[in-house]
């Protein structure tokens, strides 16, 4: 985590330092060079910052935008004393936040869970995981599911993606497949159709 001040200046070195791409598409190899600079990071930048500290427990972020559309911003605040209290209860040390918008007010609540790569016993490590329709009922399920348990709520699933850039729908094709009591060695398994 970076503690980013709020000016202009902070966020151009947040952006330039950690978000911007490492290398470029061959569809701008016609870009100058000072076009393809401000394209690409610069990891020196991250001097301008203060240093990042290291996420050692779950970090719940919760659409709370209201500007564009009421439902995340009436949502927002209803599920972060729902997860807070949820964690109090079990005694779970976790973030929670509300940021501005995720994406898609219609899938409101939007919740994202970030699983740290040190999280012990929990094969969703590492990876962050992007809910949707979250409501104050889902948030003890949602939480003993993927927070606890390592598994992703599917029916709540909107995407993810883990710490090496994997894509969160394969590990949920492992995971119904274990749930399926299947290999998962790719064994291809026919069910015997009833005849009459």
């Amino acid at each position: 985590m970076v503690q980013v001040p709020h000016t202009p200046q902070a966020f151009d070195d947040f952006a330039t330092a950690y978000l911007k791409a490492r290398t470029l598409h061959l569809m701008h190899e016609g870009l100058s060079p000072e076009q393809k600079t401000q394209l690409l990071r610069d990891e020196s930048r991250a001097a301008n910052l203060a240093p990042p500290e290291h996420i050692t427990k779950p970090v719940v972020l919760i659409c709370g935008h209201g500007g564009r559309d009421q439902r995340c911003g009436i949502l927002g605040p209803i599920l972060q004393r729902a997860f807070e209290a949820e964690f109090a209860r079990r005694g779970v040390a976790a973030e929670v936040a509300q940021i501005s918008h995720v994406g898609g007010h219609k899938y409101a609540g939007n919740v994202i869970i970030y699983l740290p790569p040190g999280l012990r016993d929990n094969a969703l490590k590492g990876t962050g995981i992007w809910y949707g329709r979250v409501g104050p009922e889902n948030v003890e399920g949602v939480v003993e599911e993927t927070v606890v348990r390592g598994r992703v709520v599917v029916e709540l699933l909107r995407g993810g993606i883990t710490v090496e850039g994997g894509n969160v729908g394969r590990m949920v094709e492992a995971q119904l497949a274990r749930e399926r009591g299947e290999d998962g060695h790719g064994g291809l398994r026919l069910k015997a159709r009833a005849r009459g």
